[in-house]
Order: C-alpha cells, then sequence, then structure tokens
C-alpha cells in the first residue's frame, strides 16, 4: 500500500472512528486543507496522525469528545474519493 492508501485508511478511520474535543477538530482541518491544496502525502501524513485521538488524550484532559463535524466529513469523503482515483491511476500507469 501506498502512501496514498495509507492516507485512505487513516481519512477512513478518522470518519469511521475517531472522537476528539471540538477544538483538536481544527487541527485536522488544517491538515485536510493542506492535503486538498499540495497534495503532499508524505508530508501530511504524518500530521495526520499526530492530529488523531491517541495523540491528544493528554492533551485535552477530560474535555468531552465529539464526532467529526459534518462540513469536515463531506471534505475527507471527497479528499478520499480524490486520493483513491489518485491510487487507482498510478496503479494504471504501471
Amino acid at each position: 500500500m501506498g502512501l496514498h492508501g495509507e492516507a485512505v485508511e487513516l481519512l477512513r478511520d478518522a470518519l469511521t472512528w475517531w472522537t476528539l474535543p471540538a477544538a483538536a477538530w481544527v487541527d485536522v482541518e488544517v491538515v485536510v486543507g493542506r492535503l486538498e491544496s499540495s497534495g503532499d502525502v508524505a508530508v501530511e501524513l504524518g500530521h495526520l496522525e499526530l492530529a488523531g485521538p491517541m495523540r491528544i488524550s493528554t492533551w485535552y484532559g477530560d474535555q468531552p469528545v465529539v464526532p467529526m463535524p459534518e462540513e469536515l466529513r463531506e471534505r475527507v469523503n471527497e479528499l478520499i474519493h480524490t486520493l483513491t482515483l489518485d491510487t487507482e491511476d498510478a496503479d494504471g500507469a504501471g
């Protein structure tokens, strides 16, 4: 699985089971924006992993966690679709 595949898997995990404090979703939104605009999956994959629930559990203490905001869900779904197409194009080119 290439970097695009890893990013798609991580984004699907975020859609499926990530719950974060509301303020932490802002960090995820920033990374998604950078992935949308630059497409540099190699750099942004690490940032996305760091924004995930395992890394922030000690930063925010007992703040209530919430699922991904709807607007961000739509953007992540579109990004997954784009990255999946990129992966399929790369597989078909070889």
